[in-house]
């Protein structure tokens, strides 16, 4: 399994939009705990975030990379950095409309 941001906007509100975020144990072993010690109240599993959330959304995921620089090593540093920077490129323009909602799951 992995955790990723997506768009529910297909015709049938079919997923039409996914960025991968990380598998599901390097969000459990790394991403969770980090959110945790940063108190990120938008980027985590199983929450949801609209445009106008998204500057809010690219300083947590600021600060969730300066961890990842700061507690990791090798590919897991690689990969956490990689994988935020993917993310601040990506989700803002992820939105086609101003109702649109981004999950994380």
């Amino acid at each position: 399994m992995s955790v990723s941001v997506n768009r529910e906007e297909g015709p049938d509100g079919d997923i039409d939009y996914v960025i991968p975020v990380s598998t599901e144990d390097f969000y459990w072993a790394n991403w969770y705990p980090a959110s945790k010690e940063l108190g990120v109240k938008i980027f985590y599993d199983g929450s949801r975030f609209t445009k106008e959330q998204v500057p809010e959304v690219l300083r947590e995921l600021e600060l969730l990379k300066g961890w990842a620089k700061a507690n990791l090593t090798g590919y897991d540093l690689e990969y956490m950095v990689g994988r935020t920077e993917s993310l601040q490129q990506k989700i803002p323009d992820a939105f086609t409309n101003d109702d649109t909602i981004l999950y994380i799951f």
